[in-house]
């Protein structure tokens, strides 16, 4: 077990020691703030404003285009955190490619401990390494959103978003592990890493709203874990913000923005339990490890 633990705090210090690989893990990140802030976010304000004034009868358009915005800021918060629980984790996986071209893996499977072990380190520094910077992500956040006005998430609310990350950041862990089983190289990982970091953004609703989408991407997309982390967490970002922008707005105007924003998961007619969506990310990143041990097992026998 010591030799284990520090296999995994080896992986850490090469990752956190390349700032290259720092970079490029907050890229995708950094682009969905860009397009926010030159584009999509002033088009989101204004769908709700126009929203509000259709339904919400007399308002006050100062104070609507502010809540408007903090709600929008809450919004882009909870996609951040789900985009960097997966391209850090894919980038810290990304140092088993590099040991393997550069053949540091034979030495190190010459050792007693198993092949297994050994590169599920990777996938235990993958989580660390994602969890430390969804915290990050969180902690700036909400300093920003607090020099721009808006409301600080309380204690409870804080205590389930980190479980909810311990949750999806075990699942992104497990799912960029299993891809990178089948990459060998590192300029086919790099190619791997501008891929997965563009479309993280797309399937996870984070670039365009959930309900802009058409009907049958919309259908996929729904049954792909890393939705339903979205919606997990836009839930509790967005809570305090949807009550205060929609305050004398019909129940049935919210939902419909809840649904098409992708803040809830509505399958047949029914909003998703928080149960449910846990359970698919649960599920699927238990899946993805036992598929991953059984490949790597098999490449072992293979070895031999």
């Amino acid at each position: 077990m010591r030799e284990f633990g520090a296999l995994v705090k080896r992986n850490m210090m090469i990752y956190y020691k390349d700032r290259s690989n720092v970079f490029f893990s907050v890229l995708s990140m950094l682009i969905v703030i860009g397009l926010m802030a030159v584009f999509l976010g002033s088009m989101n304000v204004d769908s709700i404003t126009k929203l509000l004034n259709e339904y919400g009868g007399v308002r006050d358009e100062a104070l609507d285009s502010s809540n408007a915005s903090n709600l929008v800021l809450a919004w882009i918060v909870a996609g951040l955190v789900v985009v960097n629980s997966v391209t850090v984790t894919l980038a810290v996986v990304g140092m088993m490619i590099e040991d393997e071209a550069k053949h540091r893996l034979n030495c190190f499977f010459v050792s007693p401990m198993s092949r297994t072990k050994f590169v599920f380190s990777y996938v235990s520094a993958a989580f660390i390494m994602g969890f430390t910077f969804c915290c990050f992500t969180i902690i700036i956040s909400e300093v920003y959103i607090a020099i721009s006005g808006g409301v600080l998430l309380n204690g409870i609310q804080l205590v389930t978003i980190l479980l909810y990350v311990v949750v999806i950041v075990f699942f992104a862990s497990s799912f960029v592990f299993f891809i990178a089983i089948f990459v060998h190289s590192q300029s086919a990982f790099s190619g791997l890493l501008t891929i997965v970091g563009t479309l993280v953004g797309f399937v996870a609703a984070i670039y365009v709203p959930l309900g802009a989408l058409p009907v049958g991407v919309i259908k996929a997309l729904k049954y792909f874990p890393l939705l339903s982390a979205t919606s997990l967490l836009r839930e509790i970002f967005t809570k305090y913000e949807l009550n205060t922008t929609f305050s004398g707005v019909p129940t049935e105007v919210i939902d419909g923005y809840k649904e098409y924003m992708g803040i809830t998961l509505v399958y047949d007619d029914k909003p998703s339990s928080v149960f449910l969506r846990l359970t698919i990310l649960v599920i699927s990143g238990i899946i993805l490890v036992s598929i991953s041990a059984i490949i790597l097992r098999k490449r072992n026998v293979k070895d031999r």
